[in-house]
């Protein structure tokens, strides 16, 4: 059976679809933009004083801060949610920037690094958000030109046999998979990578083509994508809790 049509059945593709339908309320960085409403709104907090009552300030500021990071973080049961027909083995170290996905795949092994979300760049980005926020108004979607305003870096590494491997670099955006550079190598040759790698967009569209379902038939599907993009909000925010009871414990002490 192909994977493209495997993963298309699995149970927890569904799922995945409907996590990339309700994205609009998802939190990208839930301590720089809009985030639930909390018990207090901060300008109620009392300004900051001088001595023992400015560190009590800070912490009250703190407090505030767990508390929304509460409200919006979610504890998943990701086990539950994907099933045994997910298509990788997730590894995630709490307190990392990232996940590693892995799975193989006859004489392959691919290994799939996965970054927190990061915000676009406002200069490549900046044309194509602003044609998308044309399209998506005269089309009545004015939330997706926001939706692109981030992506998450995927770093798709395959490596064929011992010897050699083949390095994909992504960004992928809530509505698209962009393929930025690839590299490869051997583990016996001494060349740097960097001196072997190639912008895709540099390539012609069809070698792009190509490429995107070259990934599609290594399990790297929307379905996969759409996950990654709940998943990694969702590790963002509890890592962002977790460094601030960190810092709530340090200005305690």
């Amino acid at each position: 059976m192909a994977i493209s049509s495997a993963l298309r059945r699995a149970p927890w593709a569904a799922a995945a679809r409907g996590l990339l339908a309700s994205r609009s309320s998802w939190r990208v960085h839930p301590h720089q933009g809009h985030r639930t409403e909390c018990s207090a709104p901060l300008s109620s907090l009392s300004g900051p004083q001088p001595g023992a009552a400015a560190d009590a300030h800070l912490l009250r500021v703190i407090n505030y801060e767990i508390s929304c990071a509460q409200l919006d973080c979610k504890k998943r049961d990701w086990a539950k949610e994907l099933g045994e027909s997910f298509p990788f083995e997730i590894q995630d170290k709490e307190g990392t920037n990232r996940i590693t996905l892995t799975r193989r795949d006859q004489n392959e092994r691919i290994e799939v690094e996965v970054f927190l979300p990061s915000p676009a760049d406002s200069v490549e980005q900046n044309g194509e958000l602003e044609d998308r926020v044309e399209d998506d108004n005269r089309q009545g979607h004015a939330s997706n030109a926001a939706a692109n305003q981030y992506y998450i870096p995927l770093v798709v590494k395959i490596h064929k046999g011992a010897a050699s491997w083949l390095e994909i670099s992504c960004r992928s955006y809530p509505d698209e998979l962009a393929i930025e550079s690839l590299a490869f190598g051997s583990r016996e040759e001494s060349v740097d990578s960097s001196d072997i790698e190639a912008k895709i967009s540099n390539l012609p569209e069809e070698f792009q083509q190509a490429f995107h379902s070259y990934l599609k038939s290594r399990a790297i599907s929307s379905d996969v994508t759409n996950f990654l993009h709940a998943y990694m909000i969702n590790k963002e925010c509890h890592e962002y809790l977790a460094w601030l009871r960190i810092l709530k414990g340090l200005i305690k002490r």
